[in-house]
């Protein structure tokens, strides 16, 4: 059960990990070291919340809380720059999970293969995605954006992102964007039970 005051009794030397995390994400030069810290600082509130002990736990109460359903799908109705934000990364969708792509794939299936190739190949290999179920043109649901900026982050700690590939440049920028607007915006690490 999620509890949002859980944060705000924290012992303070972790809460204020948690904070400078996400002062540290401001002072990056690199999209992918601000992507790094701010979610580890989403992270960390998480856990703190949560009290799961498994990243999946922790995603699959947040995605099911109706305050933070709540706060997105009004974040989405306010905010102008939110919603292109969202909707630009939403027609980057789905992201394929890398490592069910090397396990299926090979490893140089990146390379190996031409892009449509590529596609079929992920297609006939039912490679893990997210969202798992998506439509080109829908809006995204919290949950949805929630899975898909977790997958971002999966690939980039364990698959072999890089600055250089401009698609992983912006998967990562505009995960980091979104998930920055979403903290600042909302004020949920401020929420009280």
């Amino acid at each position: 059960m999620t509890n949002f005051a859980n944060f705000q009794i924290l012992e303070p030397e972790t809460k204020d990990l948690v904070l400078e995390l996400m002062h540290n994400a401001d002072r990056q030069r690199s999209a992918f070291m601000s992507f790094v810290n701010i979610w580890m600082a989403f992270n960390g509130w998480m856990a703190a919340v949560t009290e799961r002990d498994t990243d999946a736990d922790m995603i699959r109460d947040f995605s099911a809380n109706d305050r933070l359903v709540d706060a997105y799908a009004a974040l989405r109705h306010d905010s102008q720059p939110f919603r292109r934000l969202v909707t630009d990364f939403a027609a980057m969708w789905p992201v394929l999970n890398v490592r069910d792509v090397r396990r299926k794939l090979g490893r140089d299936a990146f390379w190996r293969l031409q892009r449509d190739e590529f596609t079929t190949a992920c297609e006939a290999s039912n490679v893990k995605r997210q969202p798992a179920i998506w439509t080109a043109g829908d809006i995204p649901s919290w949950e949805q954006l929630l899975r898909t900026i977790y997958q971002v982050r999966c690939n980039l700690f364990h698959g072999e992102k890089s600055p250089q590939n401009l698609r992983d440049r912006q998967l990562i920028l505009k995960s980091d964007r979104i998930l920055r607007m979403f903290l600042a915006e909302t004020g949920c690490l401020e929420w009280h039970e």
